[in-house]
């Protein structure tokens, strides 16, 4: 299964975003796996993504590690305005689903951990309180985009809570500066 399309919304009466993931089968058949994110949830799982993709450049790129977080913001922006310049945050999700392997009523998520590897394609897998668990491998471009995701959802809510990304601009850098 390859991953297909991703949504997150606030959904007010029940204070929770609704997480829709599709997916795509060899033979061309669509999979959606509908889930419910709490605002504890969202708050534990955020920090993991920084980390994730800080800790994915120290991999790929050692010589870089000491850079990670300006190299994640600035690989954030590239990703996020390729993303937008294709209009892919624009589609709408599709409704030509044709199984839900939980069923159509969401999960409640519980829990989420991050598998990262040199090379490999970051994963998370997002465990339910009782109905199990599901992986979503992301290519960075798409863990980046699930991240914009995550972020404008988020705006919706009134958790009192900003999801941000590493600041790589000058001004966010402090300490001595040293030329080499």
């Amino acid at each position: 299964m390859v991953l297909q399309q991703i949504q997150a919304g606030y959904w007010r009466n029940e204070d929770r975003l609704l997480l829709r993931v599709s997916f795509k089968h060899e033979d061309g058949s669509l999979q959606e796996i509908r889930s419910w994110m709490t605002r504890h949830m969202v708050k534990s799982l955020w920090p993991s993504i920084i980390h994730a993709l800080e800790t994915q450049v120290g991999l790929d790129n050692p010589n870089a590690a000491h850079a990670s977080s300006e190299i994640v913001s600035m690989e954030h922006q590239a990703k996020v305005n390729e993303i937008r310049s294709r209009g892919d945050f624009d589609v709408p999700f599709s409704p030509d689903i044709d199984s839900y392997p939980f069923g159509e009523q969401p999960i409640l998520l519980v829990q989420a951990h991050i598998n990262i590897a040199t090379s490999r394609a970051p994963r998370i897998n997002f465990v339910s309180a009782k109905n199990g668990s599901f992986e979503v491998a992301f290519t960075p471009g798409m863990l980046h985009g699930f991240c914009t995701v995550l972020q404008d959802a988020v705006k919706a809510t009134d958790w009192d809570i900003e999801l941000q990304m590493p600041d790589a601009s000058p001004a966010a850098w402090e300490g001595e500066r040293v030329l080499n």
